[in-house]
């Protein structure tokens, strides 16, 4: 019989996050694949982060993941660590493990917050409890993840299955599977899947079986993370892709792409019903769906409205729309960052992430249902 003492004590302390997703989410895991295409990790990204430093986020500083810790931590923290960083010289260190995940509970963190009130910028990188598993340029389908060689939803899934054992054989198995039940897991695919599918980059697949294979796969990868022991699912929604200097850059007359805005709002009604099904039939699953989609239309559609004055060019890149290279140094650099809605040619700045996490997390039904982010992971 468990030591009730300990049983509260476990209950009582903040839950870890633990996050999956491409490069909206990465914080520097492709960093460590050697092989992997994307990467963030010279200026000018990172312009606006701690020292000026790129840290391997596609953005001038914090992203969406950093933001997403934020909800649960409080706004002093980053996201938590990428797990590839957990190890050394390739061999796992168990004392960063500990350390991620806090089992000692040797740090003291705020309770979930209601609202983002201070700047965003902080003086240091302070992670979360938690792993993030993000990979730049992965995708639902491992066959669309090869095109950047990143870690594909699978990779990823096996990381966390690799954590699980370690935390089992370290703090046992009912700690471990309560610290899971307890923990928020983010995930957010179906970006790449989106846009390899609009730009055509795939042949060999009509529209209907493309998106029951993406709904499938989104599925099954659920299902592994909550076999594992995951309950609190926050989802991140396909955003409304079509319109991004990306998208535009590869139209000859600089139109949004259809095709991609199409798709992204068809799969995120089939991934809802995905989820609200699986909530049905999974006992003590909860999620929140983050309408992505919505939210960007409506700051193309009304930009001032969020006071932004530039949603079609990136802030830096070069070329139609700026968007016709990565942000590399001798790339042109925006001064007022702030003002625009894309850093580069698909990845938003950290004004407009924090205002995405702001609207999932604090927000009503419109971006965040059944329930925000904010009210999930203080469930």
């Amino acid at each position: 019989m468990k030591d009730k003492s300990s049983r509260d004590n476990l209950t009582k302390t903040s839950p870890a996050v633990f996050i999956f997703g491409d490069s909206l989410f990465d914080i520097g895991q492709n960093n460590y694949v050697i092989k992997a295409l994307g990467k963030a990790k010279y200026p000018h990204y990172g312009v606006d982060f701690f020292n000026s430093t790129p840290s391997g986020r596609f953005s001038n500083g914090l992203n969406i993941a950093d933001f997403m810790a934020r909800v649960a931590f409080g706004e002093s923290v980053t996201s938590p660590p990428a797990f590839l960083s957990l190890f050394y010289d390739g061999i796992y260190d168990e004392k960063r493990l500990a350390t991620a995940i806090d089992f000692n509970r040797r740090r003291r963190w705020q309770r979930p917050v209601r609202s983002f009130n201070s700047p965003s910028r902080a003086i240091r990188e302070n992670p979360a409890i938690g792993i993030n598993f993000a990979s730049a340029g992965s995708a639902i389908l491992d066959f669309n993840t090869a095109v950047d060689q990143a870690l594909t939803v699978s990779n990823q899934v096996t990381q966390l299955i690799y954590v699980h054992g370690n935390l089992s054989a370290t703090i046992g198995s009912w700690k471990t599977q309560l610290l899971f039940a307890k923990s928020t897991f983010f995930f957010g695919f179906g970006n790449n899947d989106v846009h390899f599918y609009a730009l055509r980059l795939l042949k060999t697949m009509d529209r209907d079986t493309y998106i029951d294979t993406v709904v499938q796969n989104y599925n099954k990868t659920l299902q592994s993370l909550y076999n594992l022991g995951a309950r609190k699912f926050a989802i991140f929604g396909i955003p409304y892709l079509g319109c991004s200097p990306l998208m535009r850059v590869t139209s000859l007359n600089g139109s949004c792409s259809q095709t991609a805005n199409d798709l992204a709002a068809e799969l995120n009604t089939k991934l809802e019903q995905l989820l609200w099904n699986m909530m049905i039939s999974s006992k003590g699953m909860v999620y929140s769906f983050a309408n992505s989609h919505d939210l960007l239309h409506d700051l193309y559609d009304n930009p001032e409205r969020y006071n932004f004055r530039n949603v079609t060019y990136a802030c830096c890149g070069s070329g139609r729309f700026n968007a016709m290279t990565n942000c590399l140094p001798a790339a042109s650099l925006c001064e007022n960052r702030d003002e625009y809605l894309f850093w580069d040619f698909s990845h938003p700045t950290e004004r407009a992430a924090r205002l995405m996490v702001e609207s999932f997390a604090f927000g009503g039904p419109q971006y965040a249902r059944p329930i925000n982010w904010a009210r999930l992971v203080s469930l």
